[in-house]
């Protein structure tokens, strides 16, 4: 009797593990994942080596299997940093800032951007420094780094669909770090698509 109630017990641990380890990965997958910075597109507001808590179902229930959101519930706003899936024009991840959600205008005028976001420079891209406005459209979101003269973001490949945007950076570490410098390479790792 004494065996089978030891025996029990050691069932129940090998659960408790198991079961741990698979609410584990589904939180990771769907609830909140941590990411690892490694470009500097975000300098000064997140530095390479800065480690991001991801809020994944901040806007839907994202579903990294399939690569989009199977039920969304909300709208990135301006100013959200947020965490955009690899495609084709970012080989990575990367974590921009939202300047717009479209439907919108953004007003272009003398090498600056006005939108809900704020305003911003325009950059190297000669089609946003002529002037005029750029419309954003339905179900598209307009993004930039904070650090515009290596960011690749919005400017350079227009909006992105809001179906590539995988979470939202809620927390990160404000450690120190130095312009320049390189962190270990990891699968989570974000890289800002800035080279």
């Amino acid at each position: 009797m004494a065996k089978k109630k030891a025996n029990r017990l050691q069932v129940s641990s090998w659960r408790i593990v198991m079961t741990a380890i698979v609410v584990a990965v589904i939180a990771k997958s769907l609830v909140i994942d941590l990411v690892i910075v490694r470009g500097e597109s975000m300098v000064p507001t997140i530095g390479p080596g800065t480690v991001a808590v991801v809020l994944r179902c901040a806007y839907g229930l994202w579903l990294p299997v399939a690569e989009r959101y199977a039920v969304r519930w909300a709208e990135p706003r301006p100013g959200d940093v947020v965490l955009l899936s690899a495609t084709a024009n970012q080989s990575r991840r990367a974590i921009k800032r939202v300047f717009e959600v479209g439907p919108a205008f953004i007003r272009l005028e003398a090498g600056m951007m006005e939108g809900r976001g704020g305003f911003a420079e325009t950059g190297a891209s000669a089609s946003l420094r002529m002037g005029g406005s750029r419309f954003v459209p339905a179900d598209r979101v307009f993004v930039v780094g904070d650090n515009e003269a290596v960011s690749r973001d919005s400017r350079e490949y227009g909006p992105v669909p809001i179906e590539n945007i995988t979470g939202k950076v809620l927390l990160y570490s404000s450690g120190h770090f130095r312009t320049g410098s390189k962190t270990e390479s990891s699968k989570d790792a974000a890289d800002d698509v800035d080279r």
